[in-house]
């Protein structure tokens, strides 16, 4: 997993875009496999790519339980 602050180290608004869209893959994959296995520290690990998310754009919003 790459630290956070390496996806806050943005140039442009193209790498700021490339970055919202590789965290968005990331986000993804792991609400993908959580609704598969449903395992907690997956959960865990999907609110924190949400964060992550949020933190590259504010507008992202993703309620849990």
């Amino acid at each position: 997993m790459k630290p956070l602050s390496t996806a806050l180290q943005v140039q442009t608004l193209e790498d700021l875009q490339e970055q919202v869209r590789q965290k968005l893959d990331e986000f993804l994959d792991v609400y993908s496999f959580y609704r598969q296995t449903g395992i907690a520290w997956i959960h865990d690990e999907m609110k924190l790519k949400a964060y992550e998310l949020h933190l590259l754009n504010p507008a992202f919003n993703y309620l849990t339980n």
